[in-house]
């Protein structure tokens, strides 16, 4: 039964960590500064949070859609930093 409700708070505690890094990801892009592509890093940061979550609880829809999150973030790292 611990090894359950560690589990749960570990989980939780990467929803939560995802959730933030979204937001931070979101809150610099959206503000279009100098140094705003870092947005796409914490995007990028989010979305491998949010990979794990939904593995261990196994959310495929939400991995799904994850996945499809990560290449918008990859793409976003590379026009931001190398183009």
């Amino acid at each position: 039964m611990q090894a359950i409700l560690n589990l749960t708070k570990q989980m939780t505690w990467c929803e939560f960590a995802g959730s933030i890094f979204g937001l931070l990801g979101a809150f610099l892009v959206a503000m279009q500064v100098p140094g705003s592509e870092f947005g796409f890093v914490f995007f990028l940061i989010s979305n491998l949070f949010f990979i794990r979550f939904s593995i261990s609880n196994r959310y495929f829809a939400l991995l799904v859609m994850q996945v499809g999150f990560t290449a918008t973030s990859l793409m976003g790292i590379h026009n931001g930093f190398f183009v």
